[in-house]
């Protein structure tokens, strides 16, 4: 079932966020908790880069549909909410991602990773996956933006999207959904390095990395703040129309 703890832990210029809540199921609870870890790492002004990670067999599966859909509408609202910010949160941090992908990482999990400017996973065990087609839900349009923007183009959108097809890390690595493969035993050192290497030696401003990321996410940032901003049902509306 895991710790229930979700810890910062500082090697030398890059902090590391690991969660250890079992399948790491995502609710009103771990995503405070979460931004809570966010806040102690942007806290440090010695830290330069940031790696999460998940503890055990999951990255993270996901939403707790269980939970989520026991809420009043009011709740579910709030969620997705929260939700939205913290994934527009990590696409826009103003330091040097990396999520070091543990294991099983789908559909809500998988929306965090890609909000990572690098992401890497570990062989032989593991799945990441965007299975919503057999959940029947659908995409809200700020997914798709996302999505769109973050994942490689043609096939293999047309695979995770579309058909929800499971994709080891071999693959993954091979198809360009995430940038490297390792060992489990490595994953958390070469995530490591990956981060270091990317913040070199002069580092980088964080005004600068988060005004950056802003302009070359702009249309995703503006099409999620129009969901933010609307009324809709963002539960029913994901459900399909009808039966066909």
């Amino acid at each position: 079932m895991g710790s229930g703890n979700i810890s910062v832990e500082v090697r030398g210029k890059v902090a590391i966020v690991s969660i250890d809540r079992g399948e790491n199921r995502l609710n009103l609870k771990s995503l405070a908790d979460l931004n809570a870890a966010f806040d102690k790492v942007i806290s440090n002004p010695d830290v330069q880069a940031m790696v999460t990670t998940g503890v055990g067999k999951f990255y993270s599966n996901g939403i707790d549909l269980d939970w989520l859909m026991q809420q009043g509408p009011d709740v579910q609202r709030q969620f997705l909410d929260k939700f939205g910010e913290t994934k527009m949160r990590i696409l826009t941090f103003p330091l040097p991602t990396v999520a070091a992908i543990n294991g099983h990482c789908f559909a809500g999990g998988a929306l965090l990773a890609v909000c990572h400017d690098y992401r890497m996973m570990r062989s032989k065990q593991g799945w990441f996956c965007m299975p919503e087609i057999f959940l029947e839900l659908r995409f809200d349009p700020a997914m798709v933006a996302l999505l769109k923007r973050r994942l490689p183009d043609g096939d293999v959108q047309r695979d995770m999207l579309l058909f929800g097809k499971r994709l080891p890390g071999e693959e993954c690595a091979r198809r360009g959904v995430v940038d490297a493969v390792c060992e489990q035993e490595e994953l958390l050192d070469q995530a490591v390095r990956m981060a270091s290497e990317c913040v070199g030696k002069r580092g980088f401003s964080r005004t600068m990395m988060k005004a950056m990321k802003e302009d070359v996410y702009k249309e995703v940032i503006e099409i999620y703040e129009e969901e933010a901003n609307s009324r809709r049902d963002l539960v029913k509306d994901r459900r399909p129309p009808a039966k066909l």
